[in-house]
């Protein structure tokens, strides 16, 4: 990726016995292409996280891969591993067409009492949305919720 946007969280600010004393834990999150790309994550695992050190490093994280003790590279294949539909966490791409009315709909087309709720269905990703989806799916089971 030429300029990814990155989400960088330090959890260890909130709860610092995520670590030892003195000590850090980053969350680090790249956006990937899904496993429909043309990219073999055994191979370019390595390379992609060498891209990302050097990102953090040129965005003011200096020093950032020196300073790694303990990793962890979470790539498409592993998500798919983890159940996620071509190795994509997040559902649909954030295209705008693949976003809030666009998404796929809650319920199942030819299926009574099948109901959908997560990132992957409306209104869409991130925690809010998906609280707001459960609450959307509930509703269609049991009428408006008070």
């Amino acid at each position: 990726m030429s300029d990814p946007s990155v989400l960088v969280t330090v959890p260890t600010h909130d709860d610092p016995t995520l670590a030892p004393p003195d000590k850090e834990s980053y969350y680090v999150l790249f956006p990937t292409p899904n496993l429909d790309a043309d990219i073999d994550w055994t191979i370019e695992k390595s390379r992609y996280r060498d891209e990302m050190i050097r990102t953090l490093e040129s965005r003011g994280y200096d020093g950032f891969g020196d300073a790694i003790e303990v990793e962890q590279i979470t790539t498409p294949l592993d998500w798919q591993a983890q159940g996620m539909e071509r190795g994509a966490p997040f559902a649909s791409a954030h295209t705008f067409f693949q976003t809030g009315p666009f998404r796929p709909r809650n319920i199942a087309a030819g299926f009574e009492n099948v109901v959908f709720a997560g990132s992957g269905t409306q209104p869409g990703v991130g925690v809010p949305m998906v609280l707001i989806s459960g609450r959307l799916a509930a509703e269609r089971i049991v009428g408006p919720v008070k």
